[in-house]
């Protein structure tokens, strides 16, 4: 398993940027049909803003699970609705604590740094933060067929 970090954020965000023009769409539409409820959490979270903010939704939750996939070195399996609810639960209650809210790269700092790179207003991006802050926790909570964090893959 490799540590997320900035390098390792940069490298696979080069490497879906210069994916040529077809590969892009299946490579899209293969995370969308291989995670439909992240695909429907995307949706949801972003309904009430421009159609510019839902498509850099689904952009970046690709991006994410991207970069998750690159630091274990596997594909992350599909993701439930339950998961994405409880880890949806955790980060408006971790929301109204921010004093409590710190934490390193893989946590609200890859996040911000994700977020950061989309132009738009102040509800955009605090829409595409919980968007991000919750899939970042579904994707670090282990998932009974994946090696837990930390774990070196067998």
């Amino acid at each position: 398993m490799r540590a997320i970090d900035r390098t390792l954020v940069d490298e696979v965000w080069r490497e879906v940027t210069a994916y040529p023009p077809g590969r892009q769409a299946d490579e899209a539409r293969e995370f969308l049909e291989g995670q439909p409820q992240v695909a429907a959490f995307c949706q949801a979270v972003t309904r009430e803003l421009d159609v510019a903010v839902q498509r850099a939704a689904i952009g970046l939750a690709f991006l994410l699970f991207k970069i998750f996939e690159a630091s274990l070195g596997m594909r992350c399996p599909p993701v439930g609705q339950r998961r994405i609810r409880e880890a949806y639960e955790g980060t408006t209650e971790w929301l109204e604590q921010p004093e409590e809210s710190g934490g390193g790269f893989p946590h609200r700092d890859l996040v911000q740094y994700l977020v950061e790179s989309v132009d738009g207003d102040e509800e955009a991006k605090a829409a595409l933060f919980l968007l991000l802050k919750t899939l970042s926790a579904v994707l670090d909570t282990p998932h009974p067929a994946s090696p837990q964090r930390g774990e070196e893959k067998r």
